[in-house]
């Protein structure tokens, strides 16, 4: 086990790369289980989808009607589950970017 003084040697000192395409803050970003995209989502509403090592901007999901605070994807990179300030959890399917099936808050 390393200690924290030579973990944080390991540790990037400057930034790889900067991904824009979101028009407001990020609240969340997440790498899938083989770390070739990540998703990140934020207060503009929407969920992007990413090449992490070109910075391209893959896809981009809508349909929360409020900020999205957190999302997920399955660990076969097909399928997403995102959360929002809308009290809803959307599962979405990747390559159509449609929502499959929508959970709302009873309160």
């Amino acid at each position: 086990m390393l200690s924290s003084g030579t973990a944080a040697q390991h540790l990037p000192r400057t930034e790889a790369r900067s991904l824009s395409g979101h028009e407001g803050a990020v609240l969340a970003v997440r790498f899938n289980r083989d770390g070739n995209y990540c998703l990140s989502c934020g207060k503009d509403r929407t969920l992007c989808l990413w090449n992490p090592h070109t910075g391209a901007h893959v896809k981009t999901y809508k349909s929360h009607a409020r900020e999205v605070r957190d999302v997920h994807s399955s660990s076969d990179n097909a399928k997403l589950v995102s959360c929002g300030a809308d009290r809803q959890i959307f599962y979405w399917d990747v390559a159509s970017g449609r929502v499959i099936r929508k959970f709302r808050s009873q309160q």
